[in-house]
């Protein structure tokens, strides 16, 4: 390209940019490209300059088409300038929207970026809301997962869910559903994302308007018994289908997936091939293609705890939800979740615990416990005893769940019931157990007896009795 025909060109694509800030009234309006997609082909490198400034930019137009190109030019053979130059805006004294972008479009290309923001907590909240505004679909919330679980470390994402659950809490709420049930990440980081993002209090987010088409389905097998399950959707607007294939082995596993966001063309070449390789169609019903990759999905999380990227992706297609976790959903609780539990009751956030202490197995001893510790904390007796009658059942010494008893049926000014939950505390706090290092607990032992002992002074004086009522006896039925 000759030197005059370049700066010719390169001031084209100057005064284009400088158009759309002229042009204000259309903001909502896309750019028009005209012929600039062709102009930055044809100078190819020449133009990242160019790009890389108008990216830096306050006008949020200029930098939307600035990213375009740059996205467009870094699949020519220009990509490694493209993220040399990306890089280079991270670490300058930029405006911090343009260092976003330039990690966004990094992130998009999948090379890995740092940056040094001046207002770093305007720009997480920044970035939370923006994410947060592209969750409309199942689909949707599956991506974002999918780009958090892979390209961000624990902390980041960590980081970015606190931000967003004050933000946008309802979309936290939604994007931490679908993290806490990814196998793929540690079972600790599945129990964080729990604590910062599910919330008691956050309304739930409203099914779509539109609801997708079916999907078309195919299962096949062959002769060694392996199926292939294969889902197919169009995409809304576009001339493209989300395809989604699993394999599933003759013992009944995933054992491979494969998802395309925008396909060229249905599955009919896809079923073709594997026709070709020996594979019959067995059914295209979508219940029993549901039906079996949801079973499979459950036998290879329960045996290796593990299932591949792109199953989550595109499991929406055929609607399986949380499948693969099963009964798994309702897990005996780790003892990390209920220490967090226990440590949000005594730092006052009794919502929160109890929020997260709900969604366990509630007839666990232990979170039966606190739960009703909760309950207490919030002076609601009735729905505590209930609970800690479940954790007696289930640890009858346990001397705590009597002390917690007696306290409810106390506040529900039920004195006979009081009476015998602190003879069974006294009891079983004579019994060795793990209290006896427990520094408060002499202390609620001589509050028991002097209760026990006030209790009984006030049934004297009142003429009342604190014998449990005796059961009566059915009658006997008379021979005829």
């Amino acid at each position: 390209m000759g030197v005059e025909s370049a700066f010719v060109d390169l001031r084209r694509l100057a005064d284009w940019f400088a158009t759309l800030s002229i042009d204000r009234q259309r903001t909502n309006a896309p750019p028009r490209a005209l012929h600039i997609e062709r102009i930055v082909e044809k100078l190819g490198t020449l133009s990242i300059p160019l790009l890389g400034r108008e990216l830096c930019t306050p006008e949020v137009r200029r930098r939307d088409a600035a990213r375009a190109a740059l996205a467009h030019l870094a699949t020519t053979s220009a990509r490694a300038r493209v993220i040399a130059a990306l890089r280079s805006i991270t670490t300058t004294n930029v405006a911090d929207e343009g260092k976003v972008c330039a990690l966004g479009l990094l992130a998009e290309l999948g090379e890995r970026g740092a940056a040094t923001f001046s207002d770093p907590t305007a720009i997480q909240k920044r970035s939370a809301i923006a994410l947060a505004a592209q969750l409309e679909s199942a689909a949707d919330v599956a991506a974002a997962a999918d780009m958090m679980t892979r390209q961000l470390a624990t902390s980041e994402m960590l980081q970015l869910l606190s931000v967003m659950s004050e933000s946008s809490p309802a979309a936290a709420h939604r994007l931490g559903s679908e993290l806490s049930v990814r196998l793929d990440l540690d079972r600790d980081v599945r129990e964080q994302i729990e604590q910062l993002t599910m919330r008691d209090d956050v309304a739930p987010i409203p099914e779509p308007a539109r609801v997708p088409r079916p999907a078309q389905v195919a299962v096949l097998v062959d002769a060694a018994a392996r199926l292939v399950i294969v889902a197919c959707r169009k995409v809304s607007g576009e001339r493209k289908w989300r395809r989604w294939a699993v394999l599933v082995d003759r013992d009944g596993h995933v054992e491979d997936c494969i998802h395309e966001d925008k396909a060229e063309t249905d599955s009919a070449n896809l079923i073709a091939e594997l026709v070709a390789d020996g594979y019959r169609m067995a059914s295209s019903d979508l219940e029993q293609a549901r039906a079996i990759i949801a079973a499979a999905a459950r036998v290879s999380a329960h045996s290796v705890e593990k299932l591949e990227s792109p199953y989550y992706l595109g499991r929406d297609l055929l609607d399986l939800g949380n499948a693969h976790v099963g009964a798994r959903a309702q897990a005996q609780p780790s003892s990390s979740r209920i220490g967090h539990a226990v440590e949000l009751i005594a730092s006052g956030e009794i919502s929160r615990a109890l929020a997260l202490l709900l969604r366990c197995d509630t007839s666990n001893a232990d979170v039966a416990g606190a739960i009703a510790a909760c309950l207490l904390a919030e002076h609601r007796p009735s729905e505590a005893v209930g609970h800690l009658l479940r954790a007696i059942e289930a640890e009858p010494s346990w001397s705590l769940h009597h002390w917690n008893l007696a306290a409810a049926y106390h506040e529900l000014g039920d004195a006979r019931a009081c009476y015998h939950a602190l003879r069974r505390f006294i009891a079983t706090s004579a019994l060795p157990t793990g209290l006896f290092g427990d520094p408060e607990q002499p202390a609620r032992v001589a509050l028991a007896e002097r209760m026990l002992l006030d209790l009984e002074r006030a049934a004297r004086l009142t003429g009342t009795t604190l014998a449990r009522p005796r059961k009566k006896r059915a009658p006997k039925r008379q021979r005829s």
